[in-house]
C-alpha cells in the first residue's frame, strides 16, 4: 500500500519530478520548430498561444496555495511554446545563410542566431487553489530596437472560450451555440497573474533587431517604402505617423496592414517601456552597512 501510495504520490506531482521541467520546455520547443503543421498570418502575430497546467499539491505553500516562486516554471513551458511557434521560420533561415537584407555588421560576426531571455517578471492578483488547473495565455506586447516583449496572463481554466484557434484549424470552439460573445466582457476577473518577459535575438556578441527577426518568420505585412526599423515613431504621435504612411500602406492578403501593426506595437510598447525603466534598479545595490548573513539550511 506504502508503494502504491507513493507512485499515486509521485504521479499527481509528475511536473516537480527532477528532469520533467526540462522535458516540458524541450517537447514545447520541439513541438512548435519540427511538428506544428499550420503556417502562422501576419495579421495572427499579436494572438496568443494557450498551455495549460495544473496547481499540484508540491506547487503549494505554507498557505496552501499555488507558491510565487512556481510561477515561473510553468511560464518557462509556455514561453517555449510559444517562442518556438513564432521563431521556428526565422531562425532557421537566418542559419541556413538567407540573410539578404541583414545588416552587413551581423553578416561578418561569428556565431549562430539565437534568443536568450533578457527579463521576467510577474504581477499576482488571485491565489490558485490546490490541484485547480489553470491556462497561460501568451503573446507578443511589443518590440523595439533590442526587445521583443511577451505578455503572459495565467487564468482560470476554461473560463475563456476562444472563437477560433489559428494554428489548429481543426478544434472547435468550446462556445455553445447561440451564445453571443460579449464585447464588453471584464476578462480580468479570470486573470490569476500576469507576466511580461523580454527577450534578445544575439549573433555572436552582436544584438540583432527583433524587427528582423519577425520578418524572417514571415510575421509581418509588406513594410512600405521608406519605413526603417524600430525606433521610427516611439517618440513621435502615432497620428503623425499614420499620415506619414497612409499614401503608401502595405496590405497583405488578409488585409492586415502595415499601419495596423504599428499602432499595435506602439500601443504595446507604452506597458512594456514602463517594465524596461525598472532595470534601473540594478544601481540600487547596497553594500556599506547590512542586517546579517544568514545560510539557506543553517
Amino acid at each position: 500500500m506504502w508503494k502504491i501510495a507513493a507512485l499515486a504520490f509521485a504521479l499527481a506531482n509528475i511536473k516537480n519530478l527532477p528532469g520533467v521541467w526540462h522535458v516540458r520546455v524541450l517537447r514545447g520547443i520541439f513541438y512548435q520548430l519540427y511538428l506544428q503543421p499550420t503556417p502562422q498570418q501576419p495579421k495572427h502575430l499579436f494572438a496568443p498561444l494557450i498551455t495549460s497546467s495544473r496547481n499540484t499539491l508540491l506547487d503549494c505553500d505554507y498557505n496552501f496555495h499555488k507558491s510565487n516562486s512556481t510561477y515561473f516554471a510553468d511560464l518557462d513551458v509556455a514561453r517555449a511554446h510559444y517562442v518556438g511557434a513564432i521563431l521556428r521560420t526565422s531562425l532557421a533561415r537566418l542559419n541556413r545563410g538567407d540573410e539578404d537584407g541583414i545588416p552587413a555588421e551581423a553578416k561578418s560576426a561569428k556565431g549562430k542566431y539565437v534568443v536568450a531571455l533578457g527579463a521576467v517578471s510577474c504581477f499576482f492578483q488571485k491565489q490558485i487553489e490546490p490541484l485547480q488547473q489553470f491556462e497561460i495565455y501568451t503573446r507578443v506586447l511589443s518590440w523595439d530596437r533590442k526587445w521583443l516583449y511577451l505578455v503572459s496572463h495565467i487564468v482560470k481554466k476554461g473560463a475563456i472560450k476562444p472563437d477560433s484557434y489559428v494554428l489548429q484549424p481543426w478544434r472547435k470552439t468550446k462556445r455553445k451555440a447561440g451564445e453571443a460573445k460579449k464585447e464588453s466582457e471584464d476578462l480580468t476577473k479570470h486573470i490569476f497573474a500576469t507576466s511580461v518577459a523580454r527577450y534578445v535575438f544575439k549573433k555572436g556578441r552582436l544584438t540583432i533587431n527583433p524587427e528582423i527577426v519577425l520578418e524572417r518568420s514571415r510575421l509581418l505585412p509588406p513594410r512600405p517604402a521608406g519605413i526603417g526599423l524600430p525606433p521610427r515613431a516611439e517618440a513621435s504621435k502615432l497620428g503623425e505617423f499614420a499620415d506619414e504612411t497612409r499614401a503608401s500602406v502595405n496590405t497583405d492578403d488578409d488585409g492586415w496592414t502595415w499601419e495596423d501593426m504599428e499602432k499595435e506595437r506602439l500601443r504595446g510598447l507604452s506597458f512594456a517601456t514602463h517594465f524596461d525603466k525598472l532595470s534601473a534598479v540594478h544601481n540600487e545595490l547596497r553594500a556599506d552597512e547590512v542586517l546579517g548573513a544568514y545560510g539557506d539550511y543553517w
